[in-house]
């Protein structure tokens, strides 16, 4: 008997059931997906998607590394916390922050009262994986990439546990994982508006 291969159904594109009227804000470990899942996000949401990173990097003239070599991370973290402030001042956008950003505490605090904050949260094994591909990781660089995630794991996730939301990544397709995003903002939304009346 002839075995007919099913078909892939693809999952109908979730939308947006409410408007947007504060930016969101992407948190999560390097290699979490902020980035790729934030401008197909940003795309169905009909917003920009801007990263803090690379915006740093213009407002500085230098790489995140380069500043992390020459100043250090402190110089860093008081950039990147001024770079935040002005990019969720303007309309509502798609923010993909730098892994460290959240645990600065007074970045956290603004982040928390101007936008949604969304935890990308991904398994140690594919943060690993995604980001090998790529030397530009200044964490990285100094040590055993898997154990180093690891322990940012475990100092950063209980922090990133404040986010509003709180999404799994992993193996799934970024459009799997777009659709997870606006199904848990459609209840965010619905339970902001409830509380407001």
């Amino acid at each position: 008997m002839k075995r007919v291969q099913k078909s892939k159904i693809k999952s109908p594109a979730l939308r947006l059931r409410y408007p947007l009227t504060k930016s969101i804000s992407l948190i999560g470990l390097m290699g979490s997906g902020k980035t790729t899942v934030g401008v197909r996000l940003a795309r169905r949401l009909g917003v920009s998607f801007v990263d803090s990173d690379a915006e740093i990097e213009i407002a500085a003239a230098h790489t995140v590394s380069e500043i992390f070599e020459k100043f250090g991370e402190e110089d860093f973290r008081n950039g990147e916390r001024k770079v935040i402030s002005r990019l969720i001042s303007d309309k509502p956008n798609i923010l993909g922050t730098g892994g460290g950003a959240f645990m600065d505490r007074e970045t956290r605090k603004r982040l928390k009262e101007k936008t949604i904050t969304i935890w990308l949260k991904a398994d140690i094994n594919h943060l690993v994986e995604r980001t090998s591909r790529r030397n530009t990781r200044p964490l990285l660089r100094d040590g055993n990439p898997e154990e180093i995630l690891r322990k940012l794991a475990q100092k950063r996730y209980p922090v990133y546990g404040q986010a509003a939301i709180t999404v799994e990544t992993g193996a799934a397709p970024h459009e799997k994982v777009v659709n997870d995003i606006i199904w848990k903002l459609n209840q965010y939304l619905a339970k902001e508006r409830k509380t407001r009346k």
